[in-house]
């Protein structure tokens, strides 16, 4: 189970920047489902139903599946779109960021394909980003809980320089390549929404 997921945390134990900063990011969040009318929030749910009911790769069958959003710590919403382009929006009804997160294998390692463009991410060799519509082992990324309640995920099968190359989102909402990342960066930090078409699923 997540650690961010297990239970309540004991705010005491939490350093009073960090706090705060948590509380903007979740308040963000709060503010960007508040904001949205019926027809957004249907709009998002139908991209979920897209992919809930394709299952046409029998070689990851039995994982367990997530349907969420990958909100970075630089206020960005993951996003891939129709031709593989990976990038931010801070446009929380996005179809493009609804993800399917898939477990493919122990040790958190995972598979994260668009759900409306059935592009999987990817990282190659030099550590760039880009959507690949057959998955293969570039699309394996090991998930981490980190200590500061955010994830961040690193390619399994790539490193650069002997280090985790990792997929992180800039400032202004684009890619970085793998080697210019680091699992101490907030480039690299995100934190997974529930979408609420799963959040009426799972209750």
């Amino acid at each position: 189970m997540p650690r961010w997921a297990t239970g309540p945390c004991n705010l005491s134990d939490v350093p009073s920047g960090l706090y705060l900063h948590m509380v903007v990011l979740v308040a963000s969040a709060c503010v960007a489902w508040s904001e949205r009318t019926p027809e957004q929030l249907a709009a998002i749910m139908n991209c979920s139903k897209h992919e809930r009911h394709t299952r046409n790769y029998d070689y990851m069958e039995g994982g367990d599946v997530r349907i969420r959003q990958l909100f970075s710590r630089t206020q960005w919403f993951l996003t891939i779109d129709d031709d593989g382009n990976i990038n931010g929006t801070q446009d929380a009804t996005n179809c493009y960021s609804i993800l399917e997160i898939r477990t493919v294998s122990e040790g958190g390692i995972l598979a994260i394909k668009g759900v409306k463009s059935q592009y999987y991410i990817s990282m190659n060799r030099t550590g760039l980003l880009q959507g690949k519509k057959i998955y293969n082992e570039n699309c394996n990324f090991k998930e981490i809980f980190l200590e500061n309640f955010f994830n961040a995920y690193s390619s399994a099968k790539e490193t650069g320089n002997g280090k985790d190359m990792f997929i992180a989102l800039s400032q202004k909402g684009r890619p970085l390549r793998g080697k210019k990342t680091r699992r101490e960066h907030i480039t690299s930090h995100f934190i997974p929404m529930k979408c609420r078409e799963e959040e009426r699923t799972s209750v």
